[in-house]
């Protein structure tokens, strides 16, 4: 039997377990010590296999695949330093729930701690951060280690799929010689053992779907009903979140409670033919906790991870006067301290719940949601004359640039929205129509891997996609522009040109005192980089603009074009922190009446 063919099959066998249990993604960076599963990937038309040198960047388009099409997708690297390029991935996929397996390659144990080059121990690599941790030692030719390998694969992509979802990591140590040869007459009865235990059926792998505990329903049901005055509020959550729309519209239109939804929930959308309530502008409309108001709701039911709004954050964290109750979720969703009550569960199988323990009824309190509803188009008035003025004076702001994108999107395409101030953006836009798939990295909320996590799902889901993320956001992922070229569906990266880290001048830091100088060099960092340089270096093709019309034909253009393209909207006018303090402004007042 020759080594370097045990290496093969055994490969393989690990390769087929992935597969028969659903893997069909996989991102490979190349190396020597991973000759064997690359090979073994190849061999597999099942598997779409995207190559990337830099293993950061590959990262994050796995992460981007797993988060658009719910299956894991597989991580390959050679041994050394290239594992550690994935912890950015590891962390925010841990974070957000998404499944990924990642499996590195490794010397054997012989050379570890005897500075071997390319060797060091991968074993902890990322600790604390993966649903499993197995090694698989150096390929055996017995059949019991040949059959294992192949179910701890399917073992790999269980843990992958949750609960909770999330990634996994595979240890795989290989000896020299590591290129297969031509199979001799010994190699006869490893290859024909192989073949019998891949025709072996694997038990098959499915997600697990949690139903909420009676009991707990029973005590979220008497909370609802003695608080009539409630609201329903969405943050950010998986793409697979959709399926519960008309669930949790089914229960606002039993409580009478708004739905107040983040972009990045995948309940902003209506479903359509339902008379829930529904409130866009929950940011702008947000109690303030240091003033009660007839319009602060008595109990929150929160949906998905702790909202992205500043203004709901400093509601919770200042002794609030509603309650609150975390339905469905991973973990324990309370940064905040003080939640009433966490009910685990699919969402949907939440509410579905808590609407047949209340039975058939009217809402509390019939007024509520009409008020918030009235306050919601007062507000979205304001805004939107707001922008109309902007737009009168040819400037292009922040908030212009979202709205276009939103408005631009058809269903069935994707949004994938950077973190800082891209995500609050959004939410001041009108939401995309139904159907529009959001991804967003709210899970660690970095601003690094964006441009490659949406070349990933773009790739993977072949569906159309732009993503909207600031310039420091592009510097930080240009090595993502390689795996952008790669995709043959339209991909369009709109960069927010606003020369740094705006969103400091939302936080607390504007108005310190600081010398301004000082806050842009080291907080905003503007960078003067020539963008559409960069993207030329890879061949992908941009546009750069400076007034709505042109960004609305940019845009426009880019989505009718397969491939990627680059569209860098050049921001023109008063700062966010102006902007966002006349908003609020304004806002108070059309709350009023």
């Amino acid at each position: 039997m020759t080594a370097a063919n045990l290496h093969l099959r055994w490969a393989e066998l690990l390769v087929d377990g992935l597969v028969a249990s659903g893997v069909r993604e996989a991102v490979v960076s190349p190396g020597s010590r991973s000759t064997p599963l690359v090979l073994a990937l190849a061999g597999r038309p099942e598997v779409g296999v995207t190559v990337l040198v830099d293993e950061r960047v590959a990262g994050f388009v796995a992460l981007g695949q797993a988060r658009a099409t719910g299956r894991p997708c597989v991580l390959v690297c050679t041994s050394g330093t290239a594992g550690a390029h994935y912890l950015p991935a590891v962390l925010e996929a841990d974070e957000a729930g998404i499944p990924l397996v990642v499996v590195t390659a490794d010397r054997p144990p012989e050379l570890h701690h005897r500075q071997a080059a390319q060797t060091t121990v991968q074993g902890g690599l990322f600790a604390g951060h993966v649903r499993l941790l197995h090694d698989l030692g150096v390929p055996s030719p017995d059949r019991a280690a040949l059959a294992g390998v192949r179910v701890t694969a399917a073992l790999a992509v269980a843990r992958a799929l949750g609960p909770p979802p999330g990634p996994v990591h595979l240890n795989a140590p290989f000896r020299k010689p590591l290129e297969p040869v031509p199979d001799t007459a010994g190699d006869a009865p490893l290859a024909a053992l192989t073949r019998e235990l891949r025709s072996t059926p694997l038990p098959p792998v499915w997600a697990s779907v949690a139903a909420p505990d009676p009991a707990a329903v029973r005590a979220l049901a008497a909370a609802v009903r003695a608080v009539p005055r409630g609201v329903i509020l969405a943050g950010p959550a998986r793409l697979g979140a959709s399926a519960a729309v008309p669930a949790i519209e089914a229960l606002a239109e039993r409580l009478g409670y708004p739905i107040l939804a983040e972009t990045t929930s995948q309940v902003r959308q209506p479903s359509g033919g339902s008379g829930a309530p529904r409130v866009e502008l929950l940011d702008l409309l947000a109690p303030d906790p240091r003033v009660q108001h007839p319009g602060e709701p008595g109990l929150v039911l929160s949906l998905g991870r702790p909202v992205t709004s500043a203004t709901w954050q400093r509601f919770f964290e200042g002794q609030p006067r509603a309650r609150r109750w975390v339905l469905g979720g991973d973990g324990w969703p309370d940064p905040w301290g003080g939640v009433a009550g966490i009910v685990s569960g699919e969402p949907a199988r939440v509410a579905e719940a808590l609407v047949a323990e209340l039975g058939p009824g009217d809402p509390g309190d019939p007024a509520w949601a009409s008020e918030w509803l009235a306050a919601d188009r007062r507000v979205r008035e304001a805004v939107g004359s707001h922008v109309a003025g902007e737009r009168e004076a040819g400037l292009l702001s922040e908030l212009a640039v979202a709205r276009a994108v939103t408005a631009v999107l058809s269903a069935g395409a994707l949004l994938a929205v950077g973190n800082s101030l891209a995500v609050r953006e959004v939410d001041l836009a009108p939401p995309p129509v139904a159907g529009v798939g959001v991804l967003h990295q709210r899970g660690v909320a970095g601003i690094d891997g964006l441009i490659s996590g949406a070349a990933g799902a773009a790739g993977a889901s072949g569906r159309s996609t732009v993503v909207l993320l600031g310039d420091l956001a592009a510097l930080h992922d240009l090595g993502g522009l390689a795996a952008a070229r790669l995709v043959r569906t339209p991909l369009v990266i709109v960069v927010l040109a606003n020369r740094g880290g705006r969103l400091f001048e939302l936080l607390p830091l504007a108005a310190s005192g600081l010398d301004e100088a000082a806050v842009e060099r080291l907080f905003i960092t503007p960078a003067d980089v020539r963008l559409a340089d960069a993207a030329a270096a890879f061949g992908v093709p941009s546009r750069r603009v400076a007034t709505a019309g042109e960004l609305d034909a940019a845009l426009r253009e880019a989505l009718d074009r397969p491939g990627a393209s680059v569209v860098e909207a050049v921001i023109s006018g008063p700062g966010p922190g102006v902007r966002w303090r006349t908003l609020r402004e304004r806002a108070r007042a059309a709350r009023r009446g």
